[in-house]
């Protein structure tokens, strides 16, 4: 049976996560230049659904423990680190490969000098 405590445990990650998501949207409206928006986009999704994770791992926990939640729960934890930071890399390097204009006010370009 669903307490207050509980409640409070499974909505406010959840409600974290989403505050994520919004202000990595308000962020990324106001960013300088594509690569500034993948950055910001890269660091929202993984906080943001890591906090998710919690969430639905403590709503689970409600209808009691069992070892196979908590090993989807480390799961979805690892993949989602993979996943975003590989997406992220994948994303960045597209885009500047694609041309798109960096902000004036970015100090060095590392993958210029490459070549």
């Amino acid at each position: 049976m669903p307490t207050l405590v509980t409640d409070l445990l499974i909505g406010v990650p959840a409600l974290l996560g989403g505050l994520c998501f919004l202000v990595a949207a308000v962020s990324m409206s106001r960013a300088g230049d594509a690569l500034t928006r993948i950055n910001m986009l890269s660091v929202a999704t993984g906080l943001g659904m890591m906090l998710f994770i919690v969430s639905a791992y403590i709503n689970d926990l409600t209808s009691g423990f069992r070892w196979f939640s908590l090993i989807m729960a480390v799961v979805a934890f690892a993949a989602t680190v993979v996943v975003i930071s590989v997406a992220s890399i994948t994303l960045a390097r597209a885009t500047y490969r694609s041309g798109a204009p960096l902000d004036p006010r970015t100090g060095y370009d590392d993958l210029a000098e490459e070549g």
